[in-house]
């Protein structure tokens, strides 16, 4: 296994071990940080770029792969810190590899998938079909070589070489051999299992129920949670710095890798397990105390939300509702205008309805972030910022609101007059009389419907007889004219009786007749009124010289038949 050792120079070793620690840390940004985010990007080119003085000093990269080390040509270049098991060396070593060879141009493209293959497997649950070696296996490097153990018998190791183009086998090749090895005697000294069976039974029906009962247990059982609270228990008890350090270290790649595989309950419970040990472990400096605080701050980030929103977006691995809010309480208000701009951005229901109560609770606590959104947040955060303003009642934030009303789109303009008669205040209703008028039928539509369903309002009738009765007309086609008619018949009563008979009747020489459609919409905003001097008035017209006239004021007589 091992590789024929030379001596090499201080300064060539240095170089290869600034290669693996870039190496590192670019497998931490590919697991942080998505492709267009900076800083994935500098580590990326980094990495890129610790490669040429590699080259220099050698042709072909042989790493020789032990548990606590890396070593090149007898050499240590990488060792982990504080004797730790979540290191790069430590994965590759568990997970089969001994030697890893890369060749001139693998950091062109191969060295990405590498470090996407390695975070995978890390993720991988216990109880998975594939592991490292397959995945490997998968990506069918042309410049990089590995030797793995391949175990056979009990506690029988053997060194296996994979191959930059290996050559698949014939279809059934395998079956043939078997078969074959099958019909000959066994001389080869390997074990069939045919021998064995005739083997009896030992065991009793309760100790099998008692071992099936034990190893779905073992399967059951959260290795991941485990790991996690015996970390957090070297970084409480252990007075070492260095040790403590490299359990932070390793924090930080735990909480994005929790939340792209939807671990959001475990997230949660970090960062109280985090203000606990800030609290009450022994012996932690400044520096340290600062970065175990930092974590609640680093998952509001943007970078660190978009992983959470992934998880939701992701139909099948989505996580309970209940998990999510978990960890939507240990946010700071900083995550606000992230998130609103999330939910402005996304069509499913399903995120708003995981993010939206949570969302509640971290506004209420901050109301001037929120404030803040309204004020200089992104666009696509004004629609849900101002809903989120009008579900907690937050009257202080109304004249922001109307402001985007006279300011906005149609469908922001369109929310925030939803928002303001929900707040029901005088400013509030007033704007929404005003939308009465607004250029969009839509909303104007919106702020009719709103007025009435709160059964009206102190300006309301002042506003649709300015609008009714104007020498202008207001564009509208006959549906929504008659709606205006008929809201204003049913709020004025009697007193709209007046200013629909002068309409309906004009007086003087110079004084026209109405279009026929507005004098039809009339009829029906008299229907409204259900007065007797008001079905008169309407009988007048059941003769009218123009058809629609004449078939609006017959049908508002239908409907005042008992």
């Amino acid at each position: 296994m091992s590789t024929p050792v030379h001596m090499s120079s201080d300064l060539d070793v240095r170089v290869v071990e600034e290669l693996l620690r870039t190496l590192t840390k670019g497998q931490r940004a590919l697991q942080m940080y998505l492709p267009n985010n900076p800083v994935y990007q500098r580590a990326m080119e980094a990495l890129v770029e610790a490669f040429t003085p590699v080259w220099n000093v050698t042709g072909r990269l042989v790493l020789e792969i032990h548990e606590q080390h890396i070593e090149w040509e007898g050499v240590a270049v990488y060792q982990q810190s504080g004797g730790g098991s979540e290191g790069l060396a430590w994965q590759l070593y568990t997970d089969g590899l001994r030697r890893l060879t890369l060749l001139p141009g693998v950091e062109a493209e191969e060295i990405i998938r590498l470090l996407h293959v390695v975070n995978r497997a890390r993720l991988l649950p216990v109880d998975a079909a594939d592991d490292l070696l397959t995945l490997l296996w998968e990506q069918e490097f042309v410049l990089i070589t590995y030797a793995f153990v391949e175990v056979i018998g009990e506690g029988t190791e053997f060194i296996q070489e994979s191959e930059a183009h290996e050559a698949a086998a014939e279809p059934g090749e395998a079956r043939r051999e078997i078969d074959d090895a099958r019909g000959a005697p066994n001389n080869s000294g390997l074990v069939d299992l045919t021998d064995f069976d005739a083997t009896p039974y030992f065991l009793d029906e309760a100790e099998t129920r008692l071992i099936r009962s034990e190893l779905d247990d073992e399967y059951r059982r959260d290795y991941r949670t485990f790991a996690i609270d015996a970390l957090m228990d070297i970084l409480e008890t252990q007075r070492e710095p260095a040790v403590r350090h490299e359990a932070v270290a390793l924090l930080e790649d735990v909480l994005p890798a929790q939340l792209a595989a939807g671990g959001f309950r475990a997230v949660a419970r970090i960062l109280r397990e985090l203000r606990v040990i800030a609290a009450r472990a022994p012996g932690l400096d400044q520096e340290l105390h600062t970065s175990v605080l930092s974590f609640e701050e680093r998952l509001s980030q943007p970078e660190i939300l978009e992983q959470l929103f992934r998880a939701l977006e992701d139909a099948i691995g989505r996580p309970d509702n209940e998990d999510v809010s978990e960890v939507m309480r240990e946010l700071k208000p900083s995550a606000l205008p992230t998130i609103l701009s999330h939910l402005g951005r996304t069509l499913n229901p399903d995120v708003r309805r995981a993010l939206e109560p949570s969302l509640e609770g971290l506004a209420r606590a901050a109301p001037n972030a929120l404030s803040a959104v309204l004020e200089n947040g992104p666009p696509e955060a004004l629609d849900p910022a101002i809903a989120l303003a009008a579900r907690l009642g937050i009257t202080g934030l109304v004249p922001q609101i109307i402001g985007h009303y006279k300011s906005g789109g149609v469908a922001l303009r369109l929310t925030a007059i939803t928002a303001l008669a929900g707040f029901g205040t005088p400013t509030a209703i007033a704007t929404v009389e005003e939308a009465l008028g607004d250029p969009d039928r839509t909303v104007r539509q919106a702020a009719l419907a709103l007025l009435q369903q709160r059964g009206g309002s102190g300006g309301m009738v002042r506003r649709l007889e300015g609008l009714l009765f104007a020498e202008t007309d207001g564009g509208w086609d006959r549906l929504e004219r008659r709606a205006l008619f008929e809201a204003y018949g049913a709020l004025a009563a009697d007193a709209a009786l007046p200013r629909i008979r002068e309409l309906l009747e004009p007086r003087g020489f110079f004084r026209r007749r109405a279009h026929p459609d507005v004098r039809a919409c009339a009829l029906f905003g008299l229907g409204k009124v259900r007065s007797l001097d008001a079905r008169m008035l309407v009988d007048t017209y059941t003769t009218d010289r123009e058809p629609v006239v004449r078939s609006a004021a017959n049908s508002v007589l239908r409907d005042w038949m008992p």
